[in-house]
């Protein structure tokens, strides 16, 4: 909301503030390294494949083998410039995220209120400060209301700071509460905040469980190659090879073995995952969070704005006791909101009193405001104390078993009003009570709060998000549990999670148990059991001893009457219990159970600038169905992973296996550098753009969640893979034997066996484990580029005169090409028709 800023605060001009941009920089807590890019270019040639083709090509040079020399060399173009590709897309991915989630900050330019990027903001800005902002400049306050901060993460003492005009205010604090103006004195590295963020800047984020599996795999295929390449070297010396060209047979081996596309493709399907999220709405705060989707497998919602729209209609206004009449009601209620509300809900009381009969702007015109009691949390209400003539009066609005503890009733009125409040969150409402007096009133908040009268309820009706039943169903039939935490009482989110479908019934009454029915008290204190244990106040959850508490949290489903501490114990039960936790929240006091969630969801409509910054991902639309779809994209990008990993896996099998086998057979060397080359250029694209775009297997959100101990590839995939290079690897060897000693002729009929198993490969490894003719064709034209071209590769090097003669190969009759062909197929489709049988 816009607030009416105070007379005599202009601000800067849109002029002024350009002029002091280009002055002091942008505001930044730490400055862009200079020679950032340039070094990112350099480490793209420090890549261990750049290096061993480089070193291949000049030793070969030095040895006198020329054409060999200037072919590794001129290879560096086209395995250089393919990284320098894959590595561009997944940066403009990323920057593009960045874009989207750069924070924002509303200032006075022109004596109008605009929102700029916090890098724009300059000294002599006047700053927009309000409830749920995080302050990214120093300054001080010139104007504020009922404004507090919190310092902590600059002093370290948690209390709230109150702010008037005069005091000073810090970069990296957050606004608690009220709303101000203040100008802004220093940004960037010249804040508080600034001169000590530079201290952390080189600090880097701990591994996740797939980055560390990754890695492992990485470090076992590589000390592999290096064995495997030592063993080529021993045999080369043993055969009675040169040094210099053992060794260069090694390190040709060791150029197409090292496992170097693991992280490329880890780390582009990750960025390409995000970007993909960003355009359905779903922005990527952290990369790495991507991969820990498809594991969730609890998901903790807020009711409000998540599985609600969050656009709350007064619909029932209900008077309690036999001397109050509607009209009381409507004037209390009227009474007990802010004059100029910002709050939604207070807008919609005083627009649905306006439409009963009480004008709103007459009666706050006719009191005056003395005292304003802010939104007590444990209480769940606020008061108001006004004044007109010699006449005071109080009106007080919340939660109705926190008005009711300042009410004096008999023990039949408090019944009463709890059976009424029972009825109406029974039907879905989210229920208020009401209640004020006159007197004489102090201006100490406990004093003045006492004695209350209570004069009646108001229902509101939070109709359900359409697309939530259908995402509730989507997201328990993939064994992921949602539990619902709601500060509404417990009959209110019974009645929610019943209409968007949240499994919150026991399959059987416990052993030893009654079944008792709903009672008055529901909205407070004791809580129904509805035939199990699944409903849980906050109050009650926290009484418990902690082995009970963290029982009952695990087996709970709806969490009611729910403080912020509390939704942190609630997460952080949960997380210890080993589930992976992805968490709603949008305000200043869900940021700690956001940051202990394993996957923290902030509001982008809804949520403060501090709930943002506390998550992973922020749902620009607040649409619960967008979170479901997070948790689809999470399974497919890791589906997507495995086929790549698994397609590597049977792709860097024959090579090695035909490195290592024909020299131990003494059969002459079938694997020339340049032979080397041309596969991975083959084995880069497909990698990298075969397998991203693939949608996820169609039973991908019917299987439980992925168990994060699990190893990284299933080990029934992985020995097909293997066992798919084995086949491969003997039917090239096969080839080549019975084809010798016409050694170009023996070469390109293995290499015919090689690369057309490569592209066989591609098509078992999207299937997994499915047959590959069930599996619908791709339509991502980059499929068909990177496929075509490998496959369009073959017959050029094999019939082209040139080509053959670099290659040392010869054309081959039509039956070796079958022949070939048809063994390729067999090592390679076994798979699928075995797992066709299977099924």
């Amino acid at each position: 909301m816009a607030f009416a800023h105070p007379a005599g605060l202009v601000g800067l001009t849109a002029r002024e503030a350009a002029d002091r941009l280009a002055t002091v920089g942008p505001n930044r807590l730490v400055e862009r390294e200079r020679w950032k890019r340039l070094r990112d270019l350099a480490g793209l040639f420090a890549d261990p494949m750049a290096l061993m083709l480089g070193i291949a090509g000049t030793l070969y040079l030095l040895l006198g083998e020329t054409r060999d020399g200037v072919v590794l060399l001129c290879a560096l173009v086209p395995v250089i410039g393919v990284d320098v590709l894959l590595e561009l897309r997944s940066r403009q991915a990323l920057e593009k995220l960045a874009q989207a989630t750069r924070p924002t900050a509303t200032v006075l330019r022109d004596g109008r209120e605009v929102e700029v990027a916090c890098e724009a903001l300059v000294p002599g800005d006047l700053l927009l400060m309000r409830e749920g902002d995080v302050l990214h400049a120093d300054g001080v306050v010139r104007w504020s209301a009922n404004l507090a901060a919190d310092e902590s993460q600059l002093t370290g003492e948690p209390d709230a700071k109150d702010k008037t005009p005069g005091d000073a205010f810090f970069a990296g604090s957050h606004v608690l509460a009220g709303h101000g103006y203040g100008e802004i004195g220093a940004t960037g590295p010249r804040t508080q905040f600034g001169k000590i963020a530079g201290l952390v800047a080189s600090s880097e984020d701990a591994p996740t469980p797939l980055q560390q599996k990754t890695s492992r795999l990485v470090r076992g295929i590589a000390l592999g190659a290096v064995g495997v390449a030592a063993a080529v070297f021993a045999l080369g010396i043993g055969r009675g090879l040169p040094l210099g060209a053992a060794f260069l047979s090694a390190l040709s081996l060791a150029i197409s073995a090292l496992p170097e596309e693991y992280p490329l493709v880890f780390t582009l399907y990750l960025s390409l995952g995000a970007w993909r999220l960003a355009s359905r709405g779903v922005l990527v705060r952290r990369l790495a969070s991507i991969e820990t989707l498809g594991a969730t497998t609890v998901i903790c919602v807020d009711k409000t704005g998540t599985l609600t729209a969050g656009q709350f209609a007064l619909d029932v206004h209900r008077p309690l006791g036999p001397d109050l009449d509607e009209h009381g009601v409507l004037e209390a209620a009227v009474l007990a909101c802010e004059p100029a509300p910002s709050d939604p809900m207070e807008r919609v009381i005083l627009a649905h009193c306006a439409e009963h009969g009480v004008d709103p702007h007459a009666l706050h015109a006719a009191w005056k405001l003395v005292h304003d009691y802010p939104f007590e949390p444990v209480g769940r209400h606020m008061t108001h104390v006004w004044s007109s003539g010699d006449r005071s009066r109080l009106a007080a609005k919340g939660a109705l078993e926190g008005i009711l503890e300042h009410c004096d009733v008999s023990p039949g009125e408090r019944a009463a009003a709890e059976a009424a409040a029972a009825e109406l969150a029974s039907q879905g409402y989210r229920v208020l009570g009401v209640a004020g007096r006159e007197g004489a009133f102090t201006g100490v908040r406990e004093d003045d709060e006492r004695g209350l009268k209570l004069v009646g309820l108001l229902g509101f009706v939070d109709p359900l998000r359409p697309e939530v039943p259908a995402a509730i169903a989507e997201c328990q039939a993939a064994g992921v549990r949602v539990k619902l935490i709601t500060g509404d009482n417990a009959l209110t989110a019974h009645a929610v999670a019943e209409r968007a479908g949240i499994a919150h019934h026991a399959s059987a009454t416990k052993p030893g148990r009654t079944t008792p029915t709903a009672s008055p008290a529901a909205g407070g204190g004791t809580v129904p059991l509805w035939g199990d244990d699944l409903i849980v106040t906050g109050d009650e959850l926290m009484a418990l001893p902690q082995g009970e508490r963290d029982e009952r949290v695990r087996h709970a489903a709806i969490f009611a009457r729910v403080r912020p501490e509390q939704k942190h114990a609630i997460v952080d039960a949960l997380v210890t219990a080993g589930e992976i936790v992805a968490m709603t929240g949008d305000g200043i006091n869900d940021a700690p159970a956001l940051r202990r969630a394993n996957i923290g969801v902030a509001m982008g409509r809804r949520g403060t600038e501090v709930a943002r910054g506390a998550a992973d991902l922020v749902l620009l639309e607040d649409d619960f169905a967008a979170l479901v779809g997070t948790i689809a994209e999470g399974r497919r990008i890791y589906a997507n992973v495995e086929r790549a990993f698994l397609y590597l896996i049977g792709f860097k099998l024959p090579i090695v296996g035909l490195a290592l086998l024909v020299p131990i057979l003494g059969m002459p060397l079938l694997l020339l550098p340049v032979h080397l080359v041309w596969l991975e250029l083959i084995v880069h694209p497909i990698s990298a753009l075969a397998f991203e775009g693939e949608p996820a297997p169609p039973d991908a959100m019917r299987r439980p969640p992925r168990d994060p101990k699990a190893p990284l590839l299933p080990h029934r995939l992985v020995l097909a893979s293997v066992v798919s290079g084995v086949l491969l690897t003997a039917a090239a060897l096969f080839m080549y034997h019975s084809l010798l000693p016409n050694a170009p002729e023996a070469r390109s009929a293995a290499l015919v066996v090689i690369v057309t198993g490569d592209l066989f490969l591609v098509w078992t490894s999207r299937a997994l484990d499915r047959p590959w003719w069930r599996v619908p064709l791709p339509r991502e034209p980059r499929f068909w580029f990177a496929w075509g071209a490998a496959a369009l590769t073959l017959p050029a090097m094999v019939a082209l005169p040139a080509l053959a003669s670099l290659l040392q190969m010869a054309p081959l009759s039509a039956r070796e090409w079958a022949t070939a062909i048809a063994l390729a197929a067999g090592g390679v489709f076994w798979r699928s028709f075995a797992t066709g049988r299977s099924r």
